[in-house]
Parts: structure tokens; sequence; C-alpha cells
């Protein structure tokens, strides 16, 4: 097997213009690359425009060992170029160039490989076809059979006829032998393991959500957010789950509400914008305690930002969203894989202490692609905690009734007995409203009942996990975890790492516990101010040595940390 590389790892970037297929090649890649048994991690950069951006890239990175993250910016080991721009924009990084030599493009230096992908397109049926002659010319290159590139296509076209599907491998097949006959195979990437499944991290919140018992979802699109309902139109139903695409995000929330008030398991998924419009109601599944999960989908802000690049700015906001005081939840999943688990937490919790719950991520997780190993199913444990549905004596049922650990009694409608007022207003134990009359011991009493979950729900917050060494220390939180981690396990000694996933609320002791054992501590995340920092300062006490923030749209790299750190 030639090898150039030092361990079985490439690292391959596919770039053109948004309309040439970029993404849909891109996703076949990391899909074939997953059915030979390779870890796989893929992430896509691309503007807010349909078609343009000649630079748009895709990529996609394997390996026979686990990784966490798409690696490099510096430097890539093939570049496949769909035009001129993506060429001269990234040839430079790459080890391997694979480029049209239709549009005018020649060979400049050792590693260029010319292929007419235009013209072995039109000749296999359509210029459109483009892409795909070029993933056959990459997988020539990797010394991947082309059965297995042919089988591919049949899965990925299978539904549009095999006109269609006869075509695109014999588009691929005309790269493939192309690449091939120049350069030869520069890997050869047999099957090293059983397929693993490639998720996204959007699918992988649907899903847990799915397994989690959640049977009505409503959202209105707004990228980041918005592949959870795409997803979630097309396998829900198989799985008794009702998808509203509702007017506004208002709506939305209020829908959540309603069918959770009703016994439904219900979420909502939205970005910074759109969950600025949701507080007011959001405040509502407070006052009312009904369960609500909102899976809040970080892009650079504020106002419209970068709404197809990547942030961490929400943190503040999510720790603190309406006004008043109020429980709630937050989670923040720091790998594609833990937001199946998070997911089902969220909803643990939000309905065993009838409040509402944010997950928390952002575009580099919802739109990256992963390989999933094992499924630990046995996370997926439905909790409804006081859910009340034999009857009731009506005259005797307190719906908010003052417990020691601040949680009622719940029933749902059709409850014989169980019947309640539900009122934004400040109410007694049975919902009838307060407001018409001075009642400050009431208020304290009502008020006081629903804060005390907080210090509840705390103990059953995980501590930060820990990786590494206890030296010099990452504190991070969410996906920036991803590269981290890859960081770390590639130093191989002298950095550790904390990661910051039950965010409120914090379970202090036990953070204080793990934080103790750490020498230097480097805040890492991906925002102006050092969200975290400053929230752990202020709960915990903690001091860091110095922060590596980054806020300009895309995630960190394993080799800019190799230079920050």
């Amino acid at each position: 097997m030639k090898n150039e590389f030092w361990f079985m790892e490439i690292t391959v970037r596919i770039s053109g213009a948004q309309g040439e297929g970029v993404e849909s090649a891109g996703r076949l890649v990391a899909t074939i690359f997953s059915q030979l048994g390779y870890h796989v991690y893929a992430y896509r950069q691309y503007a807010s425009i349909i078609k343009g951006n000649p630079t748009m890239f895709y990529q996609i990175r394997a390996s026979d060992r686990k990784i966490y993250s798409h690696g490099r910016w510096r430097t890539i080991d093939i570049l496949v170029a769909l035009n001129r721009n993506a060429l001269a924009a990234y040839r430079d990084k790459a080890s391997y160039a694979v480029f049209d030599s239709s549009d005018g493009g020649s060979p400049q230096r050792k590693g260029d490989v010319p292929v007419p992908l235009s013209e072995y397109a039109v000749k296999a049926g359509d210029k459109i076809m483009k892409n795909v002659v070029a993933v056959g010319a990459l997988l020539g290159l990797l010394g991947v059979s082309s059965r297995v590139l042919s089988d591919a296509l049949a899965r990925e076209f299978g539904e549009k006829g095999d006109k269609i599907v006869e075509r695109n491998i014999e588009a691929a097949q005309l790269g493939y032998d192309h690449a091939v006959k120049a350069a030869g195979s520069i890997l050869s990437m047999e099957k090293v393991a059983p397929a693993k499944v490639l998720l996204s991290g959007a699918e992988a919140l649907a899903i847990g959500a799915v397994l989690s018992g959640m049977r009505f979802y409503a959202a209105y699109p707004m990228t980041p957010a918005s592949p959870i309902m795409h997803f979630l139109a097309e396998i829900g139903p198989r799985f008794g789950v009702a998808v509203v695409q509702a007017e506004d995000e208002i709506a939305a929330m209020n829908m959540v509400i309603g069918a959770s008030f009703a016994g439904v398991r219900a979420a909502t998924g939205t970005s910074g914008g759109g969950f600025d419009l949701m507080h007011e109601a959001f405040g509502l599944a407070a006052m009312i305690e009904t369960p609500a999960v909102v899976f809040l989908s970080q892009r650079g802000g504020p106002s419209t930002g970068l709404p197809t690049e990547t942030e961490q700015g929400d943190l503040s906001s999510a720790l603190s969203p309406s006004h008043g005081e109020y429980p709630h939840i937050v989670i923040a999943p720091y790998t594609i894989e833990d937001g199946l688990y998070a997911v089902a937490k969220a909803f643990n919790l939000s309905e065993k202490f009838q409040t509402p719950a944010i997950v928390l991520t952002d575009l580099y997780f919802n739109e990256s692609l992963t390989t999933i190993d094992d499924i630990d199913w046995a996370k997926f444990k439905i909790e409804r905690g006081e859910l009340v549905t034999s009857p009731v004596v009506w005259e005797e049922f307190k719906r908010y009734k003052i417990t020691d650990s601040g949680v009622s009694p719940r029933t749902i409608p059709g409850v014989p007995g169980g019947m309640y007022i539900a009122t934004s207003d400040e109410h007694d134990e049975r919902g009838d409203v307060i407001t018409d009359r001075h009642l400050p011991d009431l208020r304290k009493a009502m008020h006081n009942k629903r804060m005390i979950k907080l210090a509840k729900i705390a103990e059953e917050m995980g501590p930060p996990i820990s990786y590494g060494s206890d030296g010099i220390t990452l504190v991070t939180w969410g996906s920036t975890a991803m590269p981290i981690l890859d960081f770390i396990y590639s130093r191989g000694d002298g950095v550790g790492a904390v990661v910051f996933r039950d965010l409120y609320p914090l379970n202090k002791a036990a953070s204080l516990e793990v934080m103790g054992k750490k020498s230097t501590l480097i805040d890492v995340e991906l925002n102006y101010r050092g969200q975290l920092g400053e929230y752990l300062r202020k709960e915990l006490g903690v001091e860091f040595k110095r922060s590596i923030l980054k806020w300009w749209g895309e995630p960190l790299s394993v080799d800019e940390l190799m230079e920050l750190v």
C-alpha cells in the first residue's frame, strides 16, 4: 500500500461554487468512507446564497482511529477543485490537487492531477455531473475500489431510475480511470471495519428526541436549526411524530407549550434571533410549570449576523432568557454522538422538574457529519416525574401545591378531577389568579416554590468532563470541545481539557472538585467576551491564565490550537 501520510488518515477538501454540487459530492465521499469502516468527520463552509460563492468547500477527514473534528485549516492532503477560483484559493494548502483541465487548469507542480471534469460529464450525458466525475477521480487517487463507488452511486441515485444511475456511474468511472492512469493511487483505502453510522449533529438531535419520546415538533425555519425540522419532517411520521412549520417562532413556542400541556413531549428549534422572539413564551412555560425543550442553534450575531457561519455567542442569553427569575435548564452537547444523549437528559429533566430546557448547539455542531460507533440505548429511559394519570378529587387537587422539592403533581387534560387553571399571572396552589389582590406572602411562597427547583436540578447535573493531564488545561463547552479533543490526543502530553456540558444550573461542588485539580486554566471559546469564563468566574471563583477566543465565523482547528496553546 502506498501511504505518504504518517498513519491512515486523510483530509480532503472539495471546493467549488454553490450550485456546482459541492455538498452532494462531499456527503457522498463521507458516506463512502464510513461504509468502508473509517472514522469520519465532515464540515462544510458556505454562504447565505443559493448560487455563487466560488470557493465554498466541504472538508472530509477520515481515519482508522477515533477522530472528533475536521482537523486542520492550514494544510490539506487532497484538494478537489471544481473551478479555477477554488483551485487558486486552496492549491497551495494541498499535497495533491484534482482540478478541471477543461476549465483551463494546467499542472504547475508535483501532485497536480488535471482531469477534464466538464468534458467527461458531457460525455456521460450532462455537464451537471462534473462533481461526480471529480468524486471518481478522487477515489481513484485514494485507491478505493470502483465497485464501492458504483454501489454508492446506485444507492444515491436509485430513486431517480436506472438511466440516471448508469449515467452517474459512467461519469465517475471516467474520472476514476483518468486519475489512476495519470497519477496512480497514493493510498489503498480498503474496507477496514464494519460500516459505521454517519450522522449530522442535527440528525443526532432529532433521533435523540424521537428516542426520548418526543411526539410533537414545531418550528419556523432558521439556519442552523432548520436541518432538525427537515430531518424530522422526513422521518417523524414513521415514528408518530407530528411536525409543524409554524408561521413564526412565537407561534412555534406556544404550540410546544400547548402540546406539552396536553401531555405530549414537545420541542422546537431556532437560532438566536428566533429565540429572542420566544423569550416571553419561554417564561410562560416556566410560570405555568410546563415542560418544553428548545434546540438553540447558535450562529454569528447580533441581528441577522452570520446566518451560515458558526459562533458560541448566545451562552449568556441561554443562561438568562426572558424577564424575571425562574428555573430552567441548559445543556450543551460536546460531540455529535453526545447530542443523542444530551437531548434525552433535557427531556427527562424538563418533565421531571416541570420547567423549560435549552439544548445549546451551533452551526458547526448541527451541520457537520461524523461517524457513531455504538448507541447506548440505556440512556433513553423516559422519566415523567410527578405526572398523575389516575383520577383525583377536584376539590382537593392542587396543581401548584407547595412541596419541599418545588415540584407539584401534574395532570393532563382528560384525567378525571384533574382540571386546573394555567395562567401567565401569578397564582395560588390551585392556579387561581392572585394579581387582582395584594398578596405578598402568597407571591413569596409561590415564587420560592419555583426557584427551589434549581438546587434540586443542580444535583442531577453532571460535573465537567476532564481529559488529559492536569497541567495546562483548556476549559471549554459545546462543540469547541471537538477540535480540542483531537488536539489533546494528537499532542499526547502536557495538555488537558475540561469540558462543561451541563451548564445551568451548575453543579458547583462537582465542578469545583474537577477544576481544583487543574493548575493552569485557559478559556477557549467561539465568542468575543469569553462568556463561559465570565460565568465560571462568577459561579466558581476560578481564574484563567489567558483566553483563546475566536468569533469570525469558523471553528477552531487542530493546527490553530498547536500555534496558540
